[in-house]
């Protein structure tokens, strides 16, 4: 697994949407979209994911997110950030949470959204917002199941699989959703 994330990547906001090239307002609504590079753009060395932002109604209109296939590894609502404002988080955690609920049956085959996935839900864990249930082995991996806190007994459960990460995967991994989900101004 680490070869996979050594040296992850990823790009910040362009300011225009992907879809029709058109300028985006800072603090103007945008829908954030972080894919894999198109076949032949891969660079084993530095594999690089990337942010394409889209105006909402681009993204309900042309739903680009069919046209990106099995690219789009996740996409959130989020505000056009300012570039000479300080960093500011932009997903609040419910956001979070409900990307990590999404990519539950978007990560079962696919090692990156998986590592994703998994430290996404170490940080919602850390923050309060999901909790760990039950710890168990599935053949050779390892599954953590997890539940929203306050969901009550009904709530549904997800399993996540532990890619085992090694810390500088994980921390590297931690340090990319940071920068996607904040804007460094």
């Amino acid at each position: 697994m680490s070869t996979i994330l050594k040296g992850l990547v990823i790009g910040r906001t362009t300011g225009r949407c992907a879809e029709s090239d058109a300028e985006l307002e800072v603090g103007a609504p945008c829908v954030a979209a972080l894919v894999r590079p198109l076949a032949g753009d891969e660079r084993p060395d530095r594999p690089v994911l990337e942010r394409l932002d889209f105006d909402p109604a681009v993204w309900e209109s042309a739903n680009p997110a069919q046209g990106l296939g099995d690219r789009l590894l996740c996409w959130w609502r989020t505000q056009v950030p300012d570039p000479s404002s300080k960093r500011q988080m932009f997903v609040d955690d419910e956001t979070l949470v409900d990307l990590f609920e999404r990519l539950a049956a978007e990560s079962e085959q696919d090692p990156a959204r998986q590592a994703f996935r998994f430290v996404l839900g170490l940080i919602l864990l850390r923050r309060r917002k999901i909790r760990m249930v039950d710890r168990r082995r599935e053949g050779d991996d390892e599954v953590w199941v997890m539940k929203r806190v306050g969901g009550g007994d009904d709530a549904p459960l997800w399993p996540v699989v532990d890619p085992r990460l090694s810390e500088e995967d994980a921390d590297a991994i931690a340090e990319q959703l940071s920068t996607i989900l904040a804007d460094e101004g």
